[in-house]
């Protein structure tokens, strides 16, 4: 099988790494150039990554996040930061107004383009052998990080990624059926969705993942019925997204 394809059909995400390890500088530099060449919005990059070198900072970003110690643990940590500074710089630059920065359609494009760069990053430090852990919670200390970061207008801290070597293996996670999130032509009936969502249930239970509190279905029920970071309602707009949710006159 292609080394590519293989790389990506073992994916797993490892939340304990072992300690004291760095990674080769040419390693790094390999990840960050694999992620650079992802591909972007009218090639905007709007994405910014940040490697938490200091160990005092990562001390402090891993206090902040005590359901993510491996933030703490893994030989590297990058903060991937939607970005849009550059391009108002762009704007600025050329007397341009920049006024659809802060429309929802800006938002998206910059997450897509954070979202390409970080996978890029984490296939290539696990096709170099080693694990790899998305950190998603860090949104729940947006704010923190925008003032330890530094973090300008017009960007936004989207998530980490932890890069290490595994101190524990982990199995293979079941996927959902194809069926659910694959279709020709036409979204998926919605009985193909219910069944399927059941059936995978059924698998995650007896899969038995340790982490997991609740049965899949519920998992989602409960996530979805309050805000997940509610302090992030306010800062989005301070720094300077969502701003605009209706068209020009």
């Amino acid at each position: 099988m292609n080394h590519a394809v293989a790389t990506l059909l073992n994916h797993r995400t490892y939340r304990h790494f072992k300690t004291g390890l760095t990674l080769p500088p040419e390693h790094l530099q390999t990840i960050i150039n694999c992620a650079r060449q992802a591909p972007s919005w009218i090639n905007g990059q709007h994405y910014t990554i940040i490697n938490i070198t200091s160990p005092e900072l990562r001390a402090q970003i891993t206090a902040l996040q005590p359901a993510n110690p491996q933030i703490g643990t893994c030989s590297t940590y990058l903060v991937f930061v939607a970005d849009l500074h550059r391009a108002g710089l762009c704007s600025r630059a050329y007397n341009g107004t920049f006024s659809a920065a802060g429309e929802p359609d800006s938002l998206i494009t910059a997450v897509t383009d954070t979202a390409l760069a970080a996978q890029n990053a984490a296939v290539a430090a696990e096709s170099l052998g080693y694990a790899t852990c998305y950190t998603g919670g860090i949104r729940n200390i947006a704010t923190e990080l925008v003032a330890l970061l530094g973090l300008p207008e017009n960007t936004f801290p989207i998530f980490g990624l932890c890069i290490g070597t595994p101190d524990i293996e982990m199995q293979l996670k079941p996927r959902l059926p194809e069926n659910t999130v694959y279709a020709e032509n036409r979204y998926p009936e919605e009985q193909t969705l219910s069944d399927g969502l059941e059936q995978y249930e059924r698998t995650m239970t007896a899969f038995g993942e340790a982490r997991e509190k609740f049965p899949y279905r519920e998992k989602f029920a409960r996530y979805y019925s309050s805000t997940y970071a509610p302090k992030n309602i306010p800062l989005l707009q301070t720094q300077g997204w969502l701003t605009k949710t209706a068209p020009d006159e």
